[in-house]
């Protein structure tokens, strides 16, 4: 991504106001979120283009869940957090909502350096302000910048071709399990495809899926694990099968594509 810089000249005179050196550097307290606590993440950009991730859709929460952990895992950082205009540039921002009303807010932080006649202020590199209620802090995330000022552009809309195809393909398969099996369809997964002896119509296949009944949230998922042949002469013979009992939240989470 290329580097985008906003360059500000505001006069002494009159157009910049002066800033409180307290409140103008980090304060010692950080946000931390849960994504259980969001109801949406809306995107809004300098032209006004905005796009709205919403909590509801299984497939914008993932967008919603990777925002959060980068606010979590920010680190604080020194520097102004306010700067007063007397007409405010349009600047990108993400608005957060979250399920009790509340709302904070995410926007490019400033570096601003004094002149003779002007002050100079320039977007800071990798540096964003988060502001809630009546507090903000300066925060560096890289990632979170460079999705603030054009990242969320390129969010896939729906389902991405690979969870299409395992999901095509799992289907197949699916209707080959015994009936003792039928609550294993959340999140399906074609983890490996080997061909066998180098014969492109003849496969071994590995394939998985959560059971839909814990997707409330109430006890952990289980997982299925199913190794199957797929071949002209004999069609699809299942091999084996593994049911993992109350995998982890972080297992569940990739199984579903929520995790790296």
């Amino acid at each position: 991504m290329k580097k985008l810089i906003l360059i500000i000249l505001i006069s002494i005179s009159g157009l910049f106001f002066p800033i409180d050196v307290t409140k103008a550097t980090i304060q010692s307290k950080k946000p931390l979120l849960k994504p259980e606590n969001i109801t949406s993440v809306q995107s809004n950009s300098r032209s006004g283009g905005s796009r709205l991730f919403k909590e509801s859709d299984g497939y914008e929460e993932v967008t919603i869940n990777k925002v959060i952990k980068w606010i979590n895992e920010s680190s604080l950082s020194v520097g102004t957090t306010e700067i007063e205009f007397n007409n405010p540039p349009t600047l990108p921002n993400v608005i957060i909502k979250m399920k009790n009303g509340n709302r904070s807010v995410i926007e490019p932080a400033y570096n601003c350096l004094p002149a003779t006649q002007t002050k100079l202020c320039t977007i800071a590199e990798g540096e964003v302000i988060y502001a809630w209620n009546n507090d903000k802090v300066r925060l560096k995330s890289t990632e979170l910048f460079d999705w603030l000022l054009v990242g969320w552009k390129y969010e896939s809309q729906g389902a991405p071709k690979e969870e299409l195809l395992d999901e095509t393909l799992y289907s197949r398969y699916y209707s080959y399990l015994d009936k003792t099996y039928n609550d294993f369809i959340m999140c399906p997964k074609v983890d490996k495809i080997e061909r066998i002896n180098g014969d492109t119509r003849r496969h071994i296949v590995h394939a998985s899926a959560l059971n839909y009944s814990a997707h409330h949230g109430d006890v952990p998922y289980d997982r299925i694990r199913i190794t199957l042949t797929d071949t002209p002469e004999n069609g699809v013979k299942i091999n084996e099968i593994v049911i993992q009992k109350g995998i982890s939240e972080i297992e569940s989470r990739k199984q579903c594509r929520r995790e790296n």
